[in-house]
């Protein structure tokens, strides 16, 4: 799903990409990409399509008029970590420093500072173990689900959807 891709019905476009983000002043950098991208910390992103799919279901919600947040932006991050909590959601997000980031491109022909196209969403037991954590995915719902974690991650997002 590299460079997804989605044209919403107001006529604004999505892209989604995975990489490598190098942010020195977080509040300078917020500033000036803050309305226009999405990022998401790809330390709690199973695969491309969670942060997709969240991100459609934000902008859904943005049309309808039935956003929690300020910003676009900001309702992605929420979707992503499926919760209406900002300072939970915020741990999904960026800092000062180095960042393995998926971002969410609200204007596709934008260009971030910083931001270095690349893989660097891989999975490994750590990772599976911390977004299932992050998600409150038990053992019982990941034996059910055979160890789909996607699939419920994807799952808590719709919950949140239905009930924010």
């Amino acid at each position: 799903m590299a460079n997804s891709k989605q044209k919403g019905k107001k006529g604004e476009q999505m892209e989604v990409k995975q990489g490598l983000l190098r942010v020195r002043n977080l509040k300078d950098f917020l500033e000036k990409y803050g309305e226009m991208v999405a990022f998401v910390n790809a330390d709690y992103v199973v695969d491309e399509h969670h942060v997709y799919f969240a991100a459609r279901k934000a902008i859904k919600a943005w049309e309808e008029g039935r956003r929690v947040a300020r910003t676009l932006p900001l309702e992605i991050l929420l979707y992503s970590a499926a919760t209406r909590q900002i300072k939970d959601a915020l741990a999904m997000g960026v800092e000062e420093g180095e960042n393995r980031v998926v971002a969410v491109f609200l204007d596709p022909e934008m260009s971030v500072e910083g931001f270095e196209e690349r893989k660097v969403l891989e999975m490994n037991e750590e990772k599976f173990r911390r977004i299932a954590e992050f998600f409150d995915v038990s053992d019982v719902e990941l034996e059910i689900a055979g160890e789909r974690l996607g699939l419920l991650v994807r799952e808590r997002i719709i919950l949140f959807d239905i009930n924010k």
